[in-house]
């Protein structure tokens, strides 16, 4: 290891003090000193990391301490890692360091990166430091990463070099008699609790008509950077009698472009609407075809990676889209006969590959099932929602997308008479709603008359009382629409759900307390978890943000991130059964650095939801949330 001469680092801390101190002839103290290497975030000796926690280019602190010193002027350490793991990043004297104790007496540091000190320029001997504190505070930045293939765990002593040369306590310009306890390093893999699942949304799709097009979007899930998953390759296959691919057959997806290093940074590979499989592949039935894609993610080709991969990798705290096929319809069917045809994945095709090409194979595939349209011989009645299908409850007896506080709420209901449009026909609608909070009941009547297209249509807006509006208003909300032609009646009935579109369920601090210092580089951040959720089938996009102020109200620092985020599996239950729908649940973990000007004491941390940056139009999605757990600024 290289490092600077021992006779030059220690007149490096001497000569801080020969022109401060009057030293009479040096003698030795007694040896009850210990200088130790500290976690500050646990006080033991052990800096143990997991990937999960740390990665590349990442830093830690440590407080070099001194326990039970008497009259110290000066001090230096010379601290070993191995240089192959580990990389000088700073050093610095924090706000309660030893030499701190007597305002406003100044105290002094150096630092080479091996060797790290500090001097009391006090104008006499009575600021010297009897007791235990902190010296300072040496940051190391990890520089030898740890992965699926070895090394998967790499480690260091950190220990002091040359006791009494290199590492010294000073009294005027007498040594002081020490002891030392030493640390250790420790960086190692962790392997994921589970391996990703594939699926398609929605799992169950019912075209209107033929000749309509559906898609089927691929998500992943259970996706883990520890994996450092840089590929998938998935195939479907469909029944060619009642299923065509639709253009643009394809469309890639979402998920890998959060990783990738630069534009165009995933590479799709794709062979569309296919039936022959080469040997050894198997083959498939005659009346199927099948298409097969590929995503790759390029490494980082930017100086000074040049064709690597690096932290972080794809993961998932949410749904992640792969892509999406496009179908239409070929058959219809006369109610009440069901056709039903699997869209599947294969299994033999499915890969999910790292970057040293291992394949990790997967937990699940689940395909989906589409149910052909039936055609209504006679009369029929339709009732639906302005939302695009599948999501308007289009179809007998469905359940519409959900709806946020004030929303216009369109209903539309289609009559045919042997499926062809029925027009200037009256048409009732019958809305319903029992209040959560007290049982109160809203029960109103409209009708409407039905258009060239039969479609008769009345709208109304979502009530919003002055007195607890979401007990009033929040839940299932029921409407009926029926119609009479030459004296025979018909219903269709659907339901939706009112919620916030996105809602902050809670933010809560990961850790209890963080150290306070004068210095602007921290010892670390305050950590937050954001739980929140969504009803909504159709995508929400949302920017999310995380406040924290001070026990005295005092602005602290924010973080924020935007997301897109929706409920894909449409977790409803199923037709019209009773029951709450399961809302799709994210979390968010950030960070906030402590500044200096926060005081000590009870900190509060506040997180919302908005639309938009208010300074662009936007608004909230939700009531404001802030902390139950207490989390404090404390003094080191």
């Amino acid at each position: 290891m290289n490092k600077f001469s021992k006779v030059s680092s220690y007149v490096l801390i001497a000569m801080l003090l020969l022109g401060v101190f009057f030293v009479a002839a040096p003698k030795v103290k007694a040896a009850t000193a210990v200088m130790s290497l500290v976690n500050p975030v646990d006080g033991t000796s052990n800096f143990f990391f997991t990937n999960t926690q740390k990665s590349v280019g990442d830093t830690f602190d440590i407080n070099i301490t001194i326990t039970d010193v008497e009259e110290l002027s000066g001090w230096q350490a010379g601290i070993t890692w191995d240089p192959t793991l580990l990389d000088f990043f700073a050093f610095k004297l924090p706000a309660d360091n030893v030499f701190a104790y007597d305002s406003p007496i100044p105290a002094s540091s150096v630092s080479s990166g091996l060797f790290v000190g500090g001097a009391n320029l006090g104008a006499d001997a009575t600021h010297n430091f009897t007791g235990s504190g902190r010296l300072g505070v040496l940051t190391l930045k990890i520089i030898q990463g740890v992965g699926i293939l070895p090394p998967t765990s790499v480690a260091c002593p950190l220990g002091f070099e040359g006791i009494g040369s290199d590492t010294f306590l000073l009294s005027g310009l007498a040594g002081i008699t020490f002891t030392v306890v030493g640390g250790a390093f420790q960086y190692y893999w962790v392997q994921p609790p589970l391996v990703p699942k594939l699926y398609m949304v929605p799992a169950l799709i019912k075209p209107a008509k033929v000749g309509d097009v559906f898609a089927v979007n691929i998500y992943t899930d259970n996706v883990y950077s520890g994996w450092e998953i840089t590929a998938f390759q998935y195939s479907i296959m469909w029944n060619t009698t009642l299923l065509a691919p639709a253009a643009p057959y394809f469309a890639d997806g979402t998920f890998l472009e959060t990783f990738q290093y630069a534009p165009s940074g995933v590479i799709y590979a794709e062979d569309l609407n296919v039936h022959i499989r080469v040997p050894p592949l198997n083959p498939i039935a005659p009346d199927y075809n099948y298409s097969i894609v590929g995503e790759l993610l390029l490494p980082d080709f930017a100086p000074p990676y040049n064709g690597t991969y690096h932290a972080p990798f794809p993961s998932t705290s949410a749904p992640g889209l792969l892509g999406t096929f496009y179908f239409t319809c070929l058959l219809d069917t006369i109610s009440p006969a069901i056709i039903t045809t699997n869209i599947d994945f294969i299994a033999e095709d499915v890969l999910v590959l790292n970057h040293y090409n291992t394949n990790l194979g997967f937990t699940t595939l689940t395909g989906a099932v589409v149910q052909m349209p039936q055609k209504v011989l006679g009369l029929s009645i339709d009732l639906y929602t302005q939302y695009p299908y599948p999501f308007g409850g289009q179809g007998g007896n469905m359940t519409s997308d959900s709806f946020g506080p004030q929303n216009l709420v369109q209903l539309f209901a289609l009559v045919t008479y042997n499926e062809y449009p029925v027009q200037q026909k009256l048409v009732g609608y019958q809305i319903y709603h029992v209040a959560t909070a007290d049982g109160t009941i809203y029960d109103f009547a409209r009708e409407g008359t039905t258009d060239a297209n039969g479609i008769a249509e009345v709208d109304f807006r979502l009530p919003w009382p002055c007195a607890d509006p979401v007990g009033q208003i929040f839940g299932w909300w029921y409407v009926n629409a029926t119609v009479e032609v030459a004296q025979q009646t018909v219903v269709d009935n659907l339901r939706f759900w009112v919620w916030w579109p996105v809602q902050v369920v809670s933010v809560e601090p990961k850790f209890t307390s963080i150290n306070q210092t004068k210095y602007a580089q921290q010892e670390g951040s305050m950590s937050f978890e954001m739980v929140y959720l969504t009803y909504s089938m159709q995508s929400q996009t949302a920017l999310l943000t995380g406040t924290v102020y001070d026990e005295l109200g005092f602005f602290v620092g924010s973080a924020y991130t935007s997301v897109s985020i929706s409920d894909p599996a449409a977790n409803y239950p199923a037709d019209l059964m009773p029951g709450n729908p399961t809302p799709a649940t994210f979390i968010w973990d950030f960070s906030i650095p402590l500044t200096t000007n926060a005081v000590v004491g009870k900190g509060k941390v506040f997180g919302d939801a908005f639309t938009n940056w208010p300074w662009y139009g936007g608004v909230p999605y939700c009531p404001e949330v802030t902390n139950t757990q207490d989390f404090y600024i404390t003094k080191p």
